[in-house]
């Protein structure tokens, strides 16, 4: 059963769409298609080093002497591929699992050893040339230190939104040593880009040799899919000297592509697809539509001809290509030895948890693990790779993995990894403004994209007291970081509705609103099971409510509480109602200015709280005819009794014109005639107090 790292590495690259895979669910529309950035990413290396060009084009033409004069008699011994990824991310979605990684080394293989299931599907006129390149691509297992490793290496930076030539100036291993595979978010606007062996040739190309990749078209699992997954299988065809069908441009569909060609003698002349035609005929002869390395989405196989110029170009000194396989080269990088059992590490679904809660535990350990020996700290032991522990005592609690290959074993202990808490370990009705140096015990703070900044205690301003929370997010440069406040454990059992109440002070950057707007926000979640799940309550938004104080071209402090806003979230359904009740506030910045927070009060109302506060609401008033001449009806429904009711007609200066009733009421429908020709015409108020409660209602007469 072949271990993880050495499932194939695929080379990601330019052609993103390509990923000729199938299921039509997974099929972009042709809005979402970003296609191959080889070609332009290749002109703008050219463009930034003078003599590039003219080096890669003597570099080419003696590749393609080599090429020409290839022969793979007593060369079909098997080519093996060290790789490294690099994945930069800025804690999104582009920060891939290992297994997202893995699937795409495996779509690789698969495709490049002609083992890919959708192979019966290619077209009899060229089932007869479709090639297996015993090439495979494996996860390196030694870094160029000589120190066990993973392969795949994690680098936080914005860079990963630009995804152009600078990322790989972030982390690059020797290329002659290995493959390198940048992951990014967005791969300058493409799904993935690769340069030529010859146009990376010398010491001025070495810095950008590799494949820059975007996440969702990486594998077939998690952030990709199947459609998209060929992509790699693409790139890697770029970087081992393999041209698009219709030749070196970027414009299929082009019928001057008929006057190229692919330097590929078994690959009709074609002037490319983007779209999957069958039967289509572009330069005179049936199209290769289902090659690789073309746009046309239903890519299923590379042909002999290429196999030969993929390992023409494997066995050239161009780009040191041919240093990356040698016996030495294997040996060193790990990718020929058995799995090497050098590092024990674990994750978990959640870290805090309350009484009665489950966590899952996944074992990333390396290399070749077979088995597994969990310690959770409460007494609790497991044997599986990936457990799940419930926690039925609160407190915190160490956690510790022993993993073993059958011959050696290595263990790791993460102290403090599981917080329990109690059920209602936060006691309500509660009240914060922070006045304390540091952040209670009651709350957490979370630093999602772990910059070193979020929520903290400051002095600079407050609401109440002298002190409040702040992020300091003027001078922040990460656009949709965010950061957490969230409380601990609340019993709202007993609850039948949940009062929050904060006040946080806000301003644009610029000089007025049209200038420099932003759209951060401040958003208030609930969860009814101690933070498994978070439902958005309330969102107070950049564009909409959130200012304020007017916009300032500093960075903003409140001055005074007339540059603070208030609000008071009433949560009454009875889903939160639980005993694991937990709340959560989350600034998203979009580059705006500071924020402040202070003054935040949890009340519990019981059912007769809410009764209570609804019947001293008042009573709903209706007046008809309104406006009135001769007379006017004042109705209102009681839903429960009274024992003190007063109605009064007052004029706008408050004397009391009219006493329509005086006494007790019982809970059910009324309605008074109140008179009114003899008033004069203008406004005038009712009012009806019902056991110190008023309510009013405007009456015009005519």
């Amino acid at each position: 059963m072949p271990y993880r790292n050495h499932h194939a590495l695929p080379i990601l690259g330019a052609l993103l769409l390509f990923t000729g895979l199938l299921q039509a669910q997974d099929a972009p529309s042709t809005s979402e298609i970003r296609y191959c950035g080889q070609w332009m990413m290749e002109e703008a290396f050219f463009n930034a080093h003078p003599g590039a060009r003219e080096a890669a084009e003597e570099a080419e033409q003696r590749l393609e002497d080599e090429t020409a004069a290839f022969e793979s008699i007593n060369r079909d011994e098997l080519i093996v591929i060290p790789v490294v990824f690099h994945v930069i991310h800025y804690n999104g979605p582009e920060n891939i699992s290992d297994e997202q990684i893995f699937s795409g080394i495996e779509v690789m293989n698969r495709d490049y050893r002609k083992l890919n299931p959708d192979i019966d599907d290619v077209i009899t006129e060229f089932e007869d040339i479709a090639a297996d390149s015993e090439i495979e691509f494996r996860l390196a297992q030694i870094d160029p230190d000589g120190n066990c490793h993973t392969g795949i290496n994690r680098i936080v930076s914005p860079l990963t939104y630009v995804g152009d030539g600078d990322v790989k100036d972030l982390i690059q291993w020797p290329r002659n040593s290995y493959l390198n595979i940048w992951v990014v978010e967005n791969a300058n606007g493409a799904a993935g880009y690769s340069l030529y062996p010859s146009s990376v040739n010398g010491a001025m190309g070495a810095g950008n040799d590799g494949i820059v990749v975007a996440h969702d078209y990486t594998g077939n699992i998690g952030t990709s899919n199947n459609y998209r997954s060929r992509t790699l299988t693409h790139e890697a065809g770029h970087w081992m000297n393999l041209r698009h069908p219709w030749g070196n441009s970027n414009s299929p569909g082009d019928p001057d592509n008929c006057d190229m060609d692919d330097n590929v003698d078994d690959t009709p002349l074609s002037s490319g697809w983007t779209t999957c035609n069958l039967d289509g005929e572009t330069c005179g002869s049936l199209d290769n539509v289902q090659n690789y390395m073309d746009y046309s989405y239903c890519g299923r196989m590379f042909t002999e001809g290429q196999r030969e110029r993929m390992r023409a170009a494997m066995y050239s000194s161009t780009a040191q290509r041919n240093q990356l396989w040698t016996p030495a080269n294997l040996e060193e990088t790990g990718v020929s030895q058995e799995p090497i059992l050098c590092e024990a590490r674990f994750t978990a679904s959640r870290q805090t948890i309350c009484v009665g809660d489950s966590v899952q535990f996944f074992d990333a350990s390396y290399h070749g693990v077979t088995g597994w020996s969990w310690n959770f700290g409460d007494g609790g032991t497991s044997a599986d790779e990936t457990p799940w522990h419930t926690f039925d005592q609160a407190g915190i609690f160490d956690v510790a993995l022993t993993v073993s290959n059958g011959v050696n074993e290595v263990s790791l202990t993460e102290p403090a990894y599981i917080q329990v808490l109690e059920v209602g370990a936060m006691e309500t009705p509660f009240s914060d403004s922070f006045e304390a140096p540091e952040l209670g015990e009651d709350w957490f703070m979370v630093d999602v994209a772990n910059d070193g900044d979020g929520w903290e205690v400051v002095t600079a301003a407050a609401y109440t007291g002298d002190r409040s929370l702040r992020i300091e997010n003027w001078g922040n440069d990460i656009e949709y970081n965010t950061d957490q406040l969230i409380t601990s454990s609340m019993d709202m059992s007993n609850a039948a509705e949940i009062l929050v109440s904060y006040k946080w002070a806000y301003c644009y950057k610029g000089n007025n609103e049209d200038e420099d707007d932003t759209d951060d926000r401040l958003k208030v979640y609930a969860s009814p099971d101690c933070g498994e799940t978070w439902s958005l309550r309330r969102m107070h938004r950049g564009f909409t409510d959130l200012p304020s104080a007017p916009p300032h071209v500093f960075p903003f402090t409140p001055n005074g509480p007339d540059e603070w806003n208030s609000y008071t979230l009433s949560i009454p359904y009875t889903q939160f109602l639980t005993e694991n009740f937990r709340l959560k506030f989350e600034f998203e910045s979009r580059l705006g200015n500071n924020i402040f927070l202070d003054d935040i009060n949890i009340e519990v109302l019981t059912a007769s709280e809410v009764e209570e506060r609804e019947r001293m609401q008042g009573l709903d008033l209706a007046v008809y005819p309104n406006p009135a001449s001769a007379s006017a009806t004042l109705a209102f429904d009681t839903h429960q009794a009274f024992d003190e009711v007063s109605i009064e007609l007052l004029d706008l200066t408050g004397r009391v014109i009219w006493n329509g009733f005086r006494g007790a009421m019982a809970m059910g429908a009324y309605q008074f005639e109140v008179p009114t020709s003899a008033l004069a015409q203008g406004n005038y108020v009712l009012v009806v107090e019902a056991d110190g409660r008023r309510s009013a209602t405007k009456l015009m007469v005519q």
